[in-house]
């Protein structure tokens, strides 16, 4: 017993310490300021504000080759602008809208802000 509460009492104190994101997807566009995204009625709610972003990767080539500096290269995540969650869809998905000072796209990475 003493056991299993020490297990217990540590994985809760790890847990605690972790950052949690709520992070998502584009799933689909419905016009120039309002998509669809993969944030359902358990991660938001109607009027949280959410971020979009863009990877920008610089360096590279791919290929998994074993030279050495072949395949390196740095990723980093740009802000493209916000929105607001203006309806709730289901489990997993949401309506938002931006102010359409950005091009929305399938796959664009959404985040909750924090």
């Amino acid at each position: 017993m003493k056991r299993i509460l020490t297990t217990f009492t540590l994985s809760l104190l790890l847990s605690s310490c972790a950052h949690q994101f709520m992070r998502g997807t584009v799933a689909m566009k419905t016009n120039n300021k309002t998509a669809h995204v993969c944030l359902g009625n358990n991660d938001v709610r109607i009027g949280e504000k959410l971020d979009f972003y863009k990877n920008i990767c610089v360096g590279g080539g791919g290929g998994g080759s074993s030279r050495e500096g072949v395949g390196e290269g740095e990723c980093s995540m740009r802000i493209l602008g916000t929105g607001t969650v203006t309806k709730l869809l289901n489990s997993h998905y949401s309506e938002v809208k931006t102010d359409g000072s950005f091009a929305i796209s399938e796959g664009t990475l959404v985040q909750k802000q924090i």
